[in-house]
């Protein structure tokens, strides 16, 4: 791949007063067309033609556009990509519609708790400073707002690109398989063209909060479950400081979670489940936001002014331990640095676009030490200085909870969050300055970290590439796979162990029960593992429908000691039953929020509901997960553990003697530690999906769960079949070709949402053709007419017919998605997933990517015409369609309105009652 990612200095605190959201919208139109490219959309089919993708976003002083394509289409992209900044055609009719298509974005995220805080602490800044402003833009500030003024918006938009979009402001990476001197040849004739206007970047007035606004209480009331309390400060700028990072340290140290940590102590008081600390992603160039964020528990909801006082606390204890700076600072800066010498490769797509945002900040000798957060000098002075301003007449306590609604009085305007401000009590402040002088032996600044790796040796004498090697193999009780790889010559592994056991997903109780097993495992093990995830290691243990798994990755040579650590606490597992109440109460709330998930999402969990052949419901969670005890996960445990079978990959630095040992360690974990017996051949893990009646459409129809989320969703599946080589292909092919008429044609031209994609869906080794579009403005129904119209219109009678008729077309199609297939990993995680795919799939296709283009290369247009009317047609007797539809707050309304007026039999009203008598049996799935 090839990318390419243009920063421009200036943002949404650049948004006229009369047009809030306007630096985003002019990001959305300049994807439309220019003079050179005068048709719709064509950057947009360019990139994706080639194997690419594209995207911008808008913050506060920077908007940013990136995209990746085939890296022998890099010079097509760029000449396309540099008329956003040259000569952008912003058409009056484009402004029209994608005013919906912003206006949709904003819907969709008027119940998300992030976009709500970060509006209100908007709100409740300073007023006259231009942070304070709506900054995404919607129907109403970009539309009917200003035609009612009689002001014309799309000359807002031109004049906004006009006055701001100039070459000394923009910072342009570029990266490729060329030279630097071709890549130079390939960018200078093209972007020279850009105006330079001699503009600076505007710089933002540091007062964001006065006075006024500092030492306050904000009581939230959130959409989700849960309860948070956040401590926040402006302070100093980071940028300036990035060669001594300050900010860094006290990040490091605050959020902190190892023995002795205000985390630590907050977790054995059953006050938290998770603490962040540091700056924040909403900082300005003259003003960081600096912050430490608490999840609460129950409990902890009940000492709210106690963990304040601990914090502060915390910050004495870092002022008094100035003697042991330079030690922690020396290890920060070790750690940082081992890092960066031994870094993954980067997506090349998010590579440019950090490095082109970061160039606006920092010199390019230090560019790179900059962008991987690593220190270069120690300056005590500095650090002095950041923590002087965390201190208690600066701080913004936001607290939130839906307990707190009764003592809330005010409503942000935008998103309509419920919340009260006023200033911290004095009792709460002397309380906190007693806090600061009081001893507390649990609180103390870290010790050296016992996971830093020291050695970096390379078995390379044992490298081997294809297909992993079976090292242990005993039947129906453990099998390992392992590959001795040194493509990424870096001294890191992957571990995966799946421990594969009948009781895991028997019922929705167990399933229950096996996510507070490894719920727990991960509470235990977090104070330790923590400085493992410092020095590089990373660890995961997760529930499976056919058990749990532990991943663990990173520098080799101390990777074994993190695995044996974990394993040692799954051995010894005991249910504490102060932390088992934690872990419950924090799954009941992640359960009861996933109602507040996008539709869309909530559409997929109905859709697993549907194809798979043993499926839980979240509501079956909800319902048993209250009720249980310690005593009913001890017991189950045990029934987990009585029956396993291991399936293991080892991917990178390691000896096949170290995989042999440490399968040699898992055995005797599993039979003398927990007397574990093999699974009978039945008790394997079997994952099936229903297959879909042929001839037919299945609907799955239910209003949304969330009901003041006005967003409709359908996911529209077209079912392959199963893992096939030469289908595969096909299907490959046919999504390359449709992708980006699907977008242009159900977003930009029809403007059905925001959220519209096209795309192939592996599930358990069947595959899909998908669908998924998502609309605050129009109904299910709708939505839905409208992805057959574009398949049976647009992609059957269009596209296809025009592009398979078109030899060259044709080949070149096929030979972009082979360079997408056959594209290299770029690191060893992207390897080991690769790898761990076939493995636990139980496919064993390790050359799957030369197969599929083996197929692909054979395929003619007549097959790819031949496999789309069978997948698609909707006059054919072997289309497999599902229409998973979920209907949002608008749609019910409007159905509900025209059946109290005698309008009934419409297709909205007759869907409402589809809904309202249980759509699900029409699925098809007996």
């Amino acid at each position: 791949k090839a990318a390419a990612s243009m920063d421009v200095n200036v943002g949404s605190l650049s948004d006229p007063e009369d047009y809030p959201g306007l630096a985003h919208f002019l990001e959305h139109m300049l994807f439309y067309a220019s003079l050179r490219y005068p048709k719709e959309d064509e950057y947009n089919k360019f990139v994706s033609d080639h194997g690419g993708s594209s995207n911008a976003w808008t913050a506060a002083e920077n908007t940013n556009y990136q995209f990746d394509i085939n890296w022998d289409h890099l010079e097509g992209a760029l000449d396309r990509f540099a008329q956003f900044f040259i000569c952008p055609l912003i058409s009056e009719d484009g402004v029209e519609r994608e005013v919906n298509a912003v206006d949709s974005e904003h819907g969709k995220n008027l119940n998300s708790d992030p976009w709500r805080q970060l509006q209100l602490y908007k709100h409740t800044a300073n007023p006259k400073h231009p942070w304070s402003k709506f900054s995404t833009g919607n129907l109403e500030t970009l539309g009917t707002g200003p035609k009612s003024r009689g002001l014309d918006v799309r000359q807002a938009v031109v004049d906004f690109h006009t006055q701001h979009y100039s070459s000394s402001i923009m910072r342009l990476a570029v990266y490729g398989r060329h030279s630097l001197d071709e890549l130079e040849a390939l960018v200078r004739p093209r972007f020279s063209a850009v105006p330079g206007r001699a503009l600076k970047p505007f710089i933002p007035p540091p007062d964001v909060f006065l006075p006024e606004h500092c030492c306050q209480l904000i009581k939230v009331v959130p959409i989700k479950e849960g309860h948070t309390i956040e401590l926040a400060w402006q302070m100093m700028p980071s940028a300036p400081h990035y060669r001594t990072s300050p900010h860094g340290f006290l990040s490091h140290l605050l959020g902190h979670e190892g023995e002795g940590s205000i985390f630590a102590l907050l977790k054995s008081r059953g006050w938290a489940s998770a603490l962040l600390a540091g700056e924040s992603g909403a900082s300005l160039s003259t003003s960081s936001f600096f912050y430490v964020r608490v999840t609460l528990t129950e409990e902890g909801q009940q000492h709210v002014s106690e963990i304040c006082g601990l914090l502060f606390k915390y910050l004495a204890l870092l002022k008094g331990g100035e003697s042991q700076w330079p030690a922690i600072f020396s290890e920060l800066v070790d750690l940082q640095r081992m890092r960066f010498n031994f870094r993954d490769k980067q997506e090349p797509y998010s590579y440019v676009t950090s490095l082109s945002s970061l160039m606006q900040q920092y010199p390019d000798p230090d560019l790179l030490l900059a962008m991987y957060h690593v220190p270069q000098e120690f300056s005590p002075a500095l650090i002095r200085e950041a923590l002087s301003e965390l201190s208690m007449d600066k701080v913004r306590v936001t607290w939130t909870s839906k307990l707190l609604a009764d003592q809330t009085d005010k409503q942000e305007p935008v998103y309509g969050t419920q919340f009260s401000m006023s200033a911290i009590t004095p009792e709460w402040l002397h309380a906190w300055r007693e806090a600061e002088g009081a001893p507390e032996e649990k609180l103390f600044l870290p010790a050296p970290n016992p996971f830093i790796p020291t050695d970096f040796t390379l078995y390379s004498d044992e490298a081997s590439e294809g297909a992993p090697r079976v090292v242990v193999d005993v039947p129906l009780k453990m099998r390992i796979h392992h590959r001795c790889d040194l493509t990424f010559n870096t001294p890191k592994a992957d571990v995966y162990l799946d421990f594969q056991s009948p009781e895991a997903y028997a019922s929705p109780e167990n399933a229950v029960l096996t996510r507070l097993f490894v719920k727990l495992v991960n509470d235990y093990l977090n104070e330790i593992a923590y400085e493992a995830q410092l020095a590089g290691l990373s660890y995961a243990v997760y529930n499976t429908q056919g058990g749990f798994q532990v991943i663990v990755s990173g520098f080799n040579h101390k990777l074994t000691k993190l695995l044996d650590t974990l394993l040692e606490h799954i051995a010894d597992f005991k249910v504490r039953p102060d932390r088992f109440a934690v872990m419950r109460e924090d799954l009941v709330k992640e359960y009861a929020n996933i109602k507040f998930q996008q539709p869309y999402q909530w559409g997929n969990r109905r859709m697993d509901l549907v194809l798979l052949a043993k499926c839980w419901r979240v509501e079956e969670y909800v319902e048993v997960v209250g009720a249980l005890t310690p005593e009913q996960l001890t017991a189950f445990f045990s029934k987990l553990t009585s029956r396993l079978f291991v399936e293991g990959l080892v991917v990178g630095n390691m000896r096949c003697s170290h995989v042999e040992a440490l399968a040699a360690g898992v055995e005797e974990l599993l039979s003398s530690r927990l007397g574990t017996r093999a699974l009978f051949p039945t008790e394997m893990r079997d994952m099936r999906v229903v297959k879909l009646p042929p001839g037919v459409t299945s609907l799955y129809l239910e209003p949304g769960p969330n009901p003041s989320d006005d967003n409709s969703t359908v996911g529209v599946v077209y079912q392959v079949g199963l893992d096939d080589a030469r289908r595969n292909a096909l299907l490959e092919l046919l999504v390359h070709m449709g992708k980006q008429r699907a977008f242009q044609t159900l977003r930009t031209q029809q403007q059905l949402g925001y959220i519209v994609s096209m795309f192939n869906r592996n599930q358990h080794g069947v595959h899909t053709l998908m669908f998924v579009v998502q609309s605050n403005a129009y109904s299910t129904s709708h939505l839905a007419d409208r992805v057959e119209a574009f398949v049976e219109e647009t992609l059957l009678g269009e596209v296809l017919p025009a592009r398979c008729g078109d030899p060259a077309d044709f080949s070149s199609a096929v030979e972009e998605v082979a360079k997408v297939i056959l594209e290299k990993p770029k690191r060893l995680g992207e390897l080991s997933q690769r790898l761990w795919y076939e493995i636990y799939g139980g496919i064993m296709m390790f050359d799957r990517q030369e197969r599929e283009v083996a197929a692909l290369r054979a395929l003619t247009p007549q097959d790819l015409l031949d496999f789309a009317r069978e997948l698609l047609h909707n006059d054919g007797a072997t289309r497999r369609k599902l229409i998973i539809a979920i209907q949002g707050a608008v749609e019910l309304k409007a159905a509900a309105a025209a059946a109290v007026a005698g309008a009934g039999t419409g297709a909205d009203a007759a869907a409402a009652a589809g809904a309202a008598t249980g759509a699900e049996a029409a699925a098809g799935t007996g």
